[in-house]
């Protein structure tokens, strides 16, 4: 019966989606019930994160839970309306006190918490053929908002959790891989990680252990703290296993469905299909050299040159294999180089070098040792810092290898001027996550970004604030942080603007050409997404297809845009915007060396 639903539904026009303040086209109760027992009564009503300490759904005892777990990743990836960052739910309900005026905001009104492919196929048809809002999420990792929207009916992934070891995978013609994985969609990179070290295997994934595997993050293309040594994530993607927006099921691989396979590695997700699981060639674990720093220095001419000594650094460690990520704030620079497979007296000789260069500059904080596998690396320094629970907003830049080699003195000048301020919320955070394997195109079939086989560094300013923040404040902050990256294009002249789509500023102007790499490939994907998702479906923020739909998503563009006004989130919950406590955004800076002394 919905399959016949849907192909009435796919016969008419793209129009405005039913939200659940409309009454008129709203599923009834009687409908949403009938529906629940299609899904083995999957169906939940999801809440704001804080929604427990506000208003008439004040609860003192989860209101203490919900206090003690605001920063806990884990915690907020477990709770069906919560998101990562507390700016994609609402501005309405807050730990910090208590909203009489508390209100679901953007946090879907019904979710679908799917642990089977046919709860996830019923729900695709059950969406198409009442017209709803569908948005999709697995841990709320989402930067720009994607998976939460008002009024929307969400498909929540996260409890789909199968991991299986493929220990001889063939494809498509090509020679047999060992010891391919294949993930479900509700997976975390910390999950993998665990279960592939007892194999004594990695995978190229994310920093922060509580993001989603097969979703935005590995769609995206999918920086890793191992991709300058084996490639981005995306590059790894052997097969997705998929349902389209007719509710079908597919494999989707280099011969099966090959214009999908292409988009949905690096056109971004919740956008072409939902993905149940993908297939990721891994990897015998590598052992790891590790070094943090954390240095300090006495006025600005001094932060310069120490600046520019260090990006002539980062290109002579690039050199080595060396990958990393460093903090630029107020005047100290620290984070941490990692180096599969190094040489201890290696990157002690240099690190050495370095620090003998600024004789005037204290080091004594740095520390270099090894560990024997890239998980006691992800257990003992990324995973203990992987910052959650704030109101954040990124924005990023590629930066060029040629530029960062050629003139470090412009670099280092830039980014002084493009670094952040504690007094203000702000950080400028550099990822050494490009070149080496990353630049290799012999053997990728994806839509990534282009700009990332040129670049060597992924720099990213986050601006927060505090739920008291008035609005009128949150939009300067918005404005300043479209302002900093400005301020990096500098280091663009001569070539597109382009950013890392997941890390990405939610007001970016060009969206299509920096996120995707050109107009070219935007059209491409966008020819893909017209053909895949005729209607729409699925549709969010700066995805492919999105600027075919009004700015909230939810109408159709036409000569004559419709004058229903749907209501949203404020102002300010319609951009995206970062953490508050700039030591604990990211994985770097101080917390890194802190956190390690601590634990030795």
């Amino acid at each position: 019966m919905l399959v016949i639903l849907y192909q009435q539904f796919a016969m008419c026009e793209r129009r405005c989606r039913c939200l659940a303040n409309n009454s008129s086209c709203w599923p009834n109760a009687s409908v949403w019930e009938a529906f629940n027992e299609t899904i083995d009564g999957r169906l939940l009503s999801p809440e704001p994160s804080a929604a427990v300490c506000n208003g008439k759904t004040y609860d003192a005892q989860a209101c203490t839970l919900a206090k003690a777990q605001w920063y806990n990743a884990t915690w907020r990836s477990n709770q069906t309306g919560a998101m990562q960052n507390h700016n994609w739910e609402n501005s309405s309900c807050s730990i910090s006190y208590n909203s009489t005026i508390c209100n679901q905001g953007s946090v879907a009104v019904f979710a679908v918490s799917a642990t089977l492919p046919e709860h996830v196929q019923t729900t695709i048809r059950f969406a198409a053929s009442n017209n709803l809002r569908l948005v999709i999420k697995s841990t709320g990792h989402d930067y720009l908002g994607r998976s939460t929207a008002t009024g929307s009916l969400l498909l929540w992934l996260h409890h789909m959790k199968t991991m299986t070891l493929i220990e001889q995978y063939s494809s498509c013609g090509h020679p047999t891989i060992l010891n391919a994985a294949r993930i479900d969609a509700g997976v975390q990179w910390g999950e993998v990680y665990r279960w592939l070290n007892e194999f004594n295997l990695t995978a190229i994934g994310g920093a922060a252990g509580s993001v989603g595997v097969a979703g935005g993050y590995v769609q995206g293309g999918g920086h890793s703290p191992l991709s300058r040594w084996k490639g981005m994530a995306a590059d790894q993607v052997l097969e997705y296993d998929v349902v389209t927006v007719d509710g079908q099921r597919q494999t989707v691989s280099e011969c099966q469905n090959g214009d999908l396979f292409w988009a949905l590695n690096g056109g971004g997700g919740g956008t072409f299909a939902v993905v149940l699981s993908v297939v990721l060639r891994t990897f015998p674990s590598p052992s790891i050299v590790v070094a943090t720093f954390d240095v300090t220095t006495p006025n600005e001419a001094r932060y310069k040159s120490l600046t520019e000594d260090f990006i002539r650094l980062v290109s002579t460690v690039a050199d080595a294999g060396w990958s990393g990520y460093f903090n630029m704030l107020d005047m100290k620079l620290a984070g941490v180089f990692h180096v599969p497979n190094g040489n201890l007296t290696a990157v002690n000789d240099t690190l050495t070098d370095f620090a003998i260069k600024n004789l005037d500059l204290d080091f004594g904080k740095t520390l270099i040792f090894s560990l024997q596998s890239f998980y006691d690396y992800f257990a003992i320094i990324l995973e203990p810092s992987n910052p959650t629970g704030f109101n954040v907003l990124l924005s990023s830049r590629l930066i060029r290898e040629s530029t960062v080699r050629n003139s470090p003195e412009k670099v280092a000048e830039v980014f002084a001027q493009a670094r952040g301020q504690s007094s203000t919320g702000s950080s400028l955070l550099g990822h050494i996550v490009a070149g080496g394997a990353v630049s290799n195109i012999s053997n990728t079939n994806n839509s990534i970004n282009p700009a990332w086989r040129t670049a060597l560094l992924h720099m990213v300013y986050s601006q927060g604030w505090l739920d008291t923040t008035s609005e009128d404040v949150q939009q300067y902050l918005a404005k300043q942080v479209t302002h900093r990256t400005e301020i990096l294009d500098q280091l663009s002249t001569g070539s597109q603007p382009s950013c890392y789509s997941n890390e990405a500023d939610p007001n970016e102007v060009n969206w299509q050409e920096n996120f995707y790499g050109s107009q070219t490939i935007y059209n491409q994907l966008k020819t893909i997404k017209d053909k895949v998702d005729p209607l729409g479906l699925l549709v969010c923020r700066h995805c492919v297809g999105s600027d075919d739909w009004t700015l909230d998503l939810n109408c159709p563009t036409t000569p004559d845009p419709p004058t229903t006004q749907h209501p949203g989130n404020s102002t300010i919950s319609n951009l995206s915007v970062f953490s508050t406590k700039i030591e604990q955004v990211l994985l770097v800076s101080l917390i890194i060396s802190q956190m390690f002394l601590s634990t030795y």
